[in-house]
């Protein structure tokens, strides 16, 4: 609860609103006076909360009159707000770049490599992110039915319009891929691992029924895995995939 208060304050909203969208969505369409009736608050509030909830893509309104306010489905909000989110945050990495660099020369240069060991969902959420936050080419490897999430093939989806995305799949689940053609498939009959490498790299297996990841920057671990996915990418056979 304390962090959806602050995603809340973020965007410039309260529970009030919260409770607004939750109206829509179980009850609306609804006018402005249906929802105030609903929500327990002054018909003339009602309009505030729902300027702000538009403002934000949460909601929408049709021509009627009097004029009628919708929900919009929650995973089209989320992944909106994702995306306001991720191109607010590399807006932001030219600047605490440069204060990094007054950072050093005061304090001395810090440390910025790390690895780690991952385990369970974490392998996926962070194998998304790796794909939604890198500035280079992409290489996937999915080698389990575990790493075809609906989130990490959406990045994939959204991504390639931006960066250069290569998958490597085995055979089975290739066949089960819905990708756009400007992301280049390759598939093997099998593979020990997978995972995902970008700016930083999740080396994937599995292990005791779970999935278990090594995660870092490490310089010696992005140059092993882009070479061992070259070598694969070079044995695999390409992917035919009619036009989406």
């Amino acid at each position: 609860m304390v962090n959806q208060k602050r995603l809340l304050r973020a965007l410039g909203l309260d529970e009030r609103a919260l409770r607004i969208y939750s109206i829509l969505i179980e009850q609306g369409p609804l006018t402005a006076r249906e929802i105030a009736e609903r929500a327990d608050m002054p018909y003339t509030k009602v309009y505030e909360y729902l300027r702000s909830l538009q403002e934000w893509g949460l909601i929408e309104q049709d021509g009627s009159r009097p004029a009628k306010f919708s929900a919009k489905p929650p995973l089209e909000v989320y992944r909106g707000l994702a995306s306001m989110a991720s191109a607010f945050l590399k807006s932001l990495r030219e600047q605490f770049e440069f204060l990094q660099s007054i950072y050093e020369s005061k304090h001395g240069s810090a440390s910025t490599t790390f690895i780690a060991l991952i385990r369970g969902d974490k392998v996926l959420s962070l194998s998304e992110e790796i794909i939604r936050y890198s500035d280079g080419v992409v290489y996937v490897a999915l080698s389990y039915p575990e790493l075809m999430t609906t989130g990490i093939l959406e990045a994939i989806r959204d991504e390639s319009k931006r960066i250069e995305i290569k998958v490597l799949a085995t055979k089975k689940l290739a066949d089960y891929l819905d990708l756009p053609p400007r992301v280049e498939v390759r598939a093997l009959e099998d593979m020990f691992g997978g995972g995902v490498l970008g700016n930083s790299a999740i080396l994937v297996v599995k292990y005791s029924g779970g999935l278990l990841g090594i995660h870092g920057n490490e310089k010696y671990l992005l140059d092993i895995a882009k070479t061992y996915f070259n070598y694969l990418w070079d044995k695999a056979e390409p992917v035919g995939r009619a036009a989406r």
